[in-house]
């Protein structure tokens, strides 16, 4: 009798551990996943950047690569919304992508909300890409993120070193789906889990 009750007197406590961190963590959900369990979106896809990086080109191979009928346009308008099925947005702030294409920073930002906008009143699912706010860790990137993140079904980023406490936070806020890869080229199984 005695052999069983210590047995039974580990299993309770046991229980009583799992149960104490259980309840800590219930309220720290950060909604990762590896891919998505389900599609949320559709093609065609309209590919933009906020914040006129390059990587929205990246972005645009990736989708190539993964043979989605996508497009990829860096000063899309609201109005250009009404031909595609998903939004892509990759976010993260050039000075010169926005000199190169000859628009200033307020344009910029009142071209994302209008967008942000009309993808909310049309129920376009929208997926945020982050390749590289922990290079361009500028104020002007984290607005961006910050603008787009609300209306934001799926979010893809690189991993960090150390996980830019700004960013899980919103994350969390929002409850956004994620995922975080090593590498630019791991993001197309999370990107591919869009559609299919």
């Amino acid at each position: 009798m005695k052999k069983y009750s210590i047995i039974l007197l580990c299993f309770v406590i046991s229980l009583i551990v799992i149960g104490h961190h259980s309840y800590q963590a219930s309220g720290k959900t950060t909604y990762m996943y590896p891919n998505l369990p389900a599609p949320i979106g559709k093609e065609p896809v309209l590919i933009t950047s906020a914040g006129q990086t390059v990587e929205g080109g990246i972005v645009h191979k990736l989708a190539q690569q993964l043979h989605l009928d996508a497009e990829y346009r860096p000063r899309a308008l609201a109005t250009d919304l009404y031909e595609y099925e998903t939004l892509v947005i990759v976010a993260g702030y050039s000075y010169n992508g926005l000199l190169h294409k000859n628009r200033r920073l307020a344009q910029e930002k009142e071209r994302i909300v209008e967008l942000m906008k009309e993808a909310e009143a049309e129920q376009v699912p929208v997926v945020i890409f982050d390749l590289d706010v922990q290079y361009r860790d500028y104020e002007e990137s984290w607005e961006f993120l910050t603008m787009t993140l609300p209306y934001a079904d799926y979010f893809i980023g690189k991993e960090h070193e150390v996980p830019p406490q700004n960013l899980m936070g919103m994350i969390h806020d929002y409850k956004i789906k994620s995922t975080f890869v090593n590498e630019i080229e791991d993001m197309k199984t999370p990107f591919n889990s869009v559609f299919r």
